[in-house]
């Protein structure tokens, strides 16, 4: 049985990924320890790791016709994404994202959008025809034709009923302060981090911003990186415990941990567990150099659940019923 489509809808990047052994200061001259190119943007992280993971997955996306977009796709056609959707661009190059990796593993990206912004709606084929799931990555929001484009497909997917997550972004807070909270009443489930959140809900604690925006979104999940993550529905707020691991990139941890989110959500396991396996493949990522291409499959995965102690969830995503 062939699990639900989810449309995975943003960013399509070639990333240049270099770690250096201090970050420097503006006007600083620093040596650069590994360089490497690797896929990248939030949608291309997301489609590849909810394919590895098992789930069926289609990428709405644009690329220019030059050599950063075979890089940019490399993970999702290794992953077997249905890549049928993405549009290719003549006139603007392929994004590209310059991450510098610091030696406590956090990454600062300099992002150049290329055709992304570019992005129209498709006329043939429907994009949300036989869709059962719609995700939005962030940037995807934030200016150009593309912004346009989500917006008319988000409500395409709410006049259709289709669920609906968004995964945002500081450049989106920063851009559109005033109107992000009129797209909470279509959305089902909304992923943000502890600093995205504190710039929605500035002067509150974790816990009570999160339960804020729960009185507007359904499900309303906090990416804390190291500490896990915070999920709110309803009057319900948890904490989930993280893996402890010993991390090396947090490029692309968030995006895995929303592919992780969107697939226990496809298995129809409880918010607890689902936020679990979340937790296990941003966890998994963060030991790994590179963003799409450090996604996990589905085995590794199911092992490092079993090392955690976690066999029976593991046992669960062994034999999905979907």
């Amino acid at each position: 049985m062939h699990s639900p489509v989810t449309l995975v809808v943003g960013d399509a990047n070639a990333d240049l990924g270099a770690t250096v052994h201090r970050f420097p200061f503006e006007g600083d001259d620093a040596l650069v320890d590994t360089l490497g190119w690797s896929s990248g943007g939030a949608a291309v992280n997301c489609a590849a790791a909810l394919a590895r993971l098992g789930g069926t997955t289609r990428l709405l996306s644009r690329i220019g016709s030059d050599p950063a977009a075979e890089v940019a796709l490399r993970a999702v056609h290794a992953a077997a994404v249905d890549c049928s959707l993405v549009q290719i661009d003549t006139q603007h190059p392929t994004g590209i994202c310059f991450v510098v990796v610091s030696p406590g593993a956090e990454r600062t990206m300099f992002s150049f959008r290329g055709a992304n912004a570019h992005l129209v709606v498709p006329t043939q084929p429907d994009p949300l025809a036989g869709i059962a799931w719609l995700h939005i990555c962030g940037h995807a929001l934030v200016e150009g034709t593309q912004r346009a484009t989500i917006l008319e497909l988000l409500a395409a997917a709410t006049e259709h009923r289709r669920p609906v997550s968004l995964d945002l972004c500081l450049p989106l807070l920063r851009s559109h302060t005033g109107t992000i909270a009129q797209l909470f009443a279509q959305i089902g489930v909304l992923f943000l981090n502890e600093v995205e959140l504190h710039e929605c809900m500035p002067g509150m604690s974790e816990a009570a911003a999160a339960a804020r925006l729960a009185a507007q979104i359904p499900i309303v999940v906090v990416k804390l990186g190291p500490r896990g993550c915070l999920v709110a529905a309803g009057e319900t707020l948890e904490h989930i415990a993280p893996f402890e691991v010993a991390a090396v990139d947090a490029t692309g941890c968030g995006d895995a941990f929303v592919a992780g989110f969107l697939y226990g959500r496809q298995l129809g396991l409880n918010l607890r567990d689902t936020a679990t396996i979340a937790n296990a493949v941003g966890a998994l990522v963060a030991q790994r150099p590179g963003a799409a291409d450090a996604m996990p499959p589905r085995s590794d995965v199911i092992a490092f659940l079993r090392a955690g102690g976690r066999h029976e969830l593991a046992d669960r995503i062994q034999q999905p019923a979907v």
